[in-house]
């Protein structure tokens, strides 16, 4: 037969050909044998695959597979089994029953301002993530702001301090500067003063600097949640200095401004409400001087965006005013 004609039967013939199905590497922890399964489904508990050399289905618990092993090799069956178990969990809701006999099902409404006001701070505490620091370069957004480095690590320890309760909002003291990679000139053989402006370019980068960035990403990808709005509030108010590398952070921090936000929209309402009730008569005025403090200061949250260049003195005054009605 010609060359050309077998070589147009042939490709003929794999047209006709189903396509190949998705394979998937196993291998069970503590057993070296690795064995290629074509991949047919899976679920939160197991995955489903068949013999390539026979039509035998095996299910395999993941608890039996070296998962380690098997996310590295098989990438895109491992992001499926991840979008699998974010889609469980988000998806698990109480049963009717259960909903029933949850005792947190029906919020208990406030009956006086002094447990108004400890209900509002006790949800100022609910954890904050703060700014992420993968997707915000940590240079750039110093640079953007004019702040050294060094002065937003303080601010960031400062605020986790401030979102304790108990604890006083001074900041920490500042480390002692690094010093600056100096150019060498080599003996006999000077730079040149384009050799020089490059190099003075160049800063090292303090090490303390690069470790606190390093465990603030660990942090903020394990969900851990070391700040609050009552920090927030707290640096706010103190302003200057202090405040400036807080001010940083919400306004790169979408997430927490939010959070903050309903809080106070939330107490806001419940301020209302408990000011219209006949038993709240005598402390009607206290509680709408509350309500007032707390809708100034959410609004002011809520005017705070990536692009507002400027610390507003608004937002600093109903910071004061809102902590001196709650911790007082």
């Amino acid at each position: 037969m010609h060359p050309v004609r077998r070589f147009l039967i042939a490709a003929l013939a794999l047209t006709t050909l189903p396509a190949f199905a998705e394979t998937v590497q196993l291998r069970r922890a503590g057993n070296a044998t690795t064995i290629t399964f074509e991949y047919i489904t899976q679920d939160d508990t197991a995955i489903m695959v068949k013999r390539l050399d026979s039509d035998a289905v095996l299910n395999y618990k993941w608890e039996d597979l070296d998962l380690d092993w098997i996310k590295k090799n098989n990438p895109k069956v491992w992001a499926e089994r991840e979008q699998l178990l974010a889609d469980a969990k988000a998806e698990k809701k109480m049963t009717k029953k259960e909903a029933d006999a949850d005792p947190f099902a029906q919020e208990m409404a406030a009956t006086d301002t002094p447990t108004l006001l400890k209900n509002l701070t006790i949800a100022l505490q609910d954890g904050l993530k703060g700014i992420s620091l993968a997707t915000n370069k940590i240079d750039a957004v110093c640079n953007e702001f004019q702040l050294d480095e060094t002065q937003f690590w303080v601010g960031y320890e400062d605020l986790k301090k401030a979102s304790k309760l108990n604890s006083k909002s001074d900041p920490a003291p500042d480390p002692a500067p690094a010093a600056e990679a100096q150019p060498k000139e080599k003996p006999g053989k000077p730079l040149t003063p384009k050799a020089k402006a490059a190099a003075a370019k160049t800063k090292t980068r303090p090490e303390a600097n690069v470790t606190a960035e390093t465990n603030s990403k660990k942090d903020f990808e394990a969900d851990v949640r070391p700040f609050n709005a009552l920090g927030y509030l707290r640096m706010l108010a103190e302003g200057g200095t202090k405040g400036k590398p807080i001010w940083m952070m919400l306004r790169r921090a979408p997430a927490d401004r939010e959070a903050i936000k309903k809080t106070l929209e939330k107490y806001s309402k419940n301020a209302a409400e408990l000011a219209e009730k006949p038993e709240a008569k005598n402390s009607k005025a206290e509680l709408l001087a509350i309500k007032h403090a707390i809708d100034n200061c959410a609004d002011s949250i809520a005017r705070v965006t990536r692009d507002t260049t400027a610390v507003e003195a608004r937002l600093q005054s109903d910071c004061r005013t809102l902590l001196g009605l709650v911790l007082r």
